[in-house]
């Protein structure tokens, strides 16, 4: 017998600005030969982050991509490492929603550390709706596209950082 699983997760809100992830901190594996954590483990910081947000906020993480066969992708990721973080650093991950339509988000996600009261990297992401069992794009469910639209409205007034949209180039 194969047992269903049920898509409670997420809510309607209200939502905080800036969504608060739960709290992190720097372990020795993340630190590099430079003697700071790695440019790898903060891309797993954010992910790891962003799939609780997808999941405990919105609704459609893990959990329904497994019942739903529809799923987030990252099209896109543009990140600004702005300070470093050491050995036992806490910190959290601060969401934004910045805009979405029907099949997209556009997020903004900053490291914020704790032992130094400042944001430590920044990084902006796009990502889609897809089903998953024909690979192709899909809308998001409405309920979650109305949380979507709710959090925008709520994060519009929101503190955005300064790197946000920025292109990559070298300073002339």
């Amino acid at each position: 017998m194969v047992k269903k699983i049920i898509n409670n997760k997420g809510y309607d809100g209200p939502y905080d600005t800036p969504i608060i992830l739960p709290e992190k901190q720097v372990i020795g594996d993340w630190i590099d030969y430079n003697g700071h954590m790695n440019v790898a483990f903060y891309t797993l910081a954010f992910d790891k982050s962003l799939d609780i947000f997808l999941e405990d906020t919105l609704g459609i993480g893990e959990t329904h991509a497994l019942v739903n066969k529809q799923g987030p992708f990252v099209l896109q990721a543009h990140y600004h490492y702005l300070n470093e973080m050491s050995l036992d650093e806490k910190f959290n991950v601060r969401l934004l929603v910045v805009d979405c339509d029907e099949k997209r988000m556009h997020l903004c996600l900053d490291i914020f550390s704790q032992n130094k009261d400042k944001v430590i990297a920044v990084a902006e992401k796009v990502l889609i709706n897809v089903n998953l069992k024909i690979r192709k794009t899909e809308n998001y469910p409405s309920w979650a596209y109305k949380r979507l639209l709710k959090l925008k409205n709520t994060h519009k007034n929101g503190s955005f950082p300064s790197v946000l949209g920025k292109e990559i180039t070298l300073k002339k």
